[in-house]
Order: C-alpha cells, then structure tokens, then sequence
C-alpha cells in the first residue's frame, strides 16, 4: 500500500511543511481556501498555484471548478485541465456537478468528487471514471452522521472499482488518520496545522536530546 498525503492549502508556502520533510504527494484547494488566502477565485489564480505545484515537482494539485450550471463547471474545469498535466480537476457531487464531471472524465481529465458525502455518490463516481472521491470526515461527526459507516462503505465501492480511491478531508486530529489508516484508508489532506504536527511526538524529541547529549558527552 502505498500512502499519499496532501496538504488542503491555496498558500504555496505552508506547502513547504510536508514537501521539506519528504512526505508531501500534493496539494487540494478550494474557492473557500483561495478567498482566505485574499485570492481571487480566477483562472490566473489556478495558474499560478498550479506553476507553483510544477516548481516544486509536486505529484498533482486539485483546483475545484467554479459555476452554478453543468455547462460553466465543465468548461472551467477543461481550463483547470489545460493548466498543467498534473491538475486533478475538483467537482462537487452534486447532480450538475456529476453531469460536468461525467463530461470531463470521458475528456481525459483526472477528476475528484468532491463533497462527497454518500455511498451512492461514492457508485457515481466509480462509474464515470473519477480518480478520487472525497468524504469530509470531520464534518460528517459534527453533523451526528455515522462517518465511520459511510467510509467504510466508501471504500469497499472503491476497492470494487479498481480505478477509485477515497481521498479522505476535514480530518480534525492526527488521532483520526491514525485510526483511518489502521483501517485500510490511504488517502488523505491535511490543514497546514496537522500537517506540522505529523511525525513528531514528545517522546521521540526527548529521544533525540538524549542521543546529541551524549554524543556531545563523549568529545569530552
């Protein structure tokens, strides 16, 4: 098995969290993300992240299409394509945005389903050749939704399809992606903060003091 890690960030900088310490796959961003980061929700914009995600040799960036319509989100999201090899276009998984994204999958273009929140959406998107789907794991706990359950049965759909993979979002702790990775899950993204915190632990820094303490020691 092997993991892919993204970082859910419109701000290259805080990239550089998992791609300096080796582990960073790629990037997911949103127009929520963009605005927050003071950018405009434009195509100039998903350019330029997208020849920041090419600097870094980043495996994939998502940038999510924009529209109310099946029409608008598919053209979008063909700009959003044509932007760099490497885009995997977002769609939301909502009935206009199966139909755009049915169109774009038989195009050629990688796509994730994004806002998924069901197994059926989950069969829809397996059926049209979507790369991932992505649950909001967080916010189906806050909303009183058995997200355990649904994930599961997300993933079974996936494994069945061959050509899916759950790329799992809104992760609230690290204790989560250790339990869903212990569960088979091997896709996930990150907010910056988890992100800083992943690979450390209070024990393994006491660890280290202890090992350059004693190595200072010894010169003595």
């Amino acid at each position: 098995m092997t993991f892919r890690l993204f970082i859910d960030s419109a701000l290259p900088a805080e990239w550089e969290i998992g791609r300096n310490r080796g582990w960073l796959h790629g990037v997911t961003t949103n127009p929520l993300l963009i605005a927050r980061a003071g950018r405009r929700v434009e195509i100039a914009v998903a350019a330029e992240l997208a020849a920041a995600a090419r600097e870094r040799n980043l495996a994939e960036i998502q940038l999510q299409v924009t529209g109310d319509s099946a029409e608008a989100m598919c053209a979008n999201g063909r700009a959003l394509a044509a932007l760099w090899p490497h885009v995997t276009v977002k769609v939301p998984a909502t009935a206009a945005g199966f139909a755009a994204a049915g169109l774009l999958c038989r195009e050629g273009a990688a796509v994730t389903i994004t806002a998924c929140y069901t197994a059926h959406q989950t069969l829809l998107a397996a059926s049209i050749g979507a790369r991932y789907v992505a649950p909001y794991y967080g916010r189906m706990l806050e909303a009183g939704i058995d997200a355990d359950q649904r994930l599961d049965a997300m993933q079974r759909i996936a494994a069945r399809a061959g050509n899916l993979a759950v790329l799992v979002a809104s992760l609230r702790s690290l204790d989560q992606l250790e339990t869903l990775a212990g569960r088979g899950f091997d896709t996930f993204t990150l907010t910056p903060n988890l992100a800083d915190q992943l690979g450390q632990a209070a024990e393994s820094d006491a660890a280290a003091a202890e090992f350059t303490k004693a190595a200072a020691n010894s010169l003595k």
